[in-house]
């Protein structure tokens, strides 16, 4: 198999070991995220009703023992791996179900399934974490162009 030549790690790792870009961009220059800054006035989640997602890969190889998923951006060719779950699950969200769905339909379809698969968050807080990883994985995906940022 070819090597990736970029990595999507686990949103979670990335966050809990304060890994996170200061900044995420779209590849067009749009501002998605400054993750350490206030989270409600970042322009993803600001946007989140406005701005549409359209995939831009193709499905390579899944690894689901060792979670890693290899995609081919249609675009440039380009492997990206992918080691997150949620993110995974959106991305095939968008692909196979909602093309086109806005950014908080594809949250809020994620955060319905986390429900329906593992019962009720403890509190809001920790309901607000989890999404908050959900926006950056898509901040991410975005980044790296597995997904087409439509805003309208």
């Amino acid at each position: 198999m070819e090597q990736a030549h970029v990595v999507i790690p686990d949103i979670t790792d990335l966050v809990e070991q304060h890994r996170l870009d200061k900044e995420i961009y779209a590849p067009d220059g749009t501002l998605l995220m400054k993750p350490y800054e206030v989270i409600a006035e970042n322009p993803l989640i600001m946007n989140r009703k406005k701005w549409r997602l359209f995939t831009n890969y193709t499905a390579v190889a899944s690894y689901l023992d060792e979670d890693r998923w290899i995609v081919k951006l249609n675009t440039s060719g380009q492997l990206v791996e992918i080691r997150d779950n949620d993110l995974v699950r959106m991305l095939n969200y968008i692909k196979t179900q909602q093309p086109g769905a806005t950014v908080e339909e594809v949250v809020n379809q994620e955060l319905a399934r986390t429900v329906e698969e593992t019962g009720e968050f403890k509190d809001d807080d920790e309901m607000g974490a989890y999404a908050m990883t959900l926006y950056l994985g898509l901040a991410y995906a975005i980044k790296y162009g597995l997904l087409i940022l439509v805003k309208d």
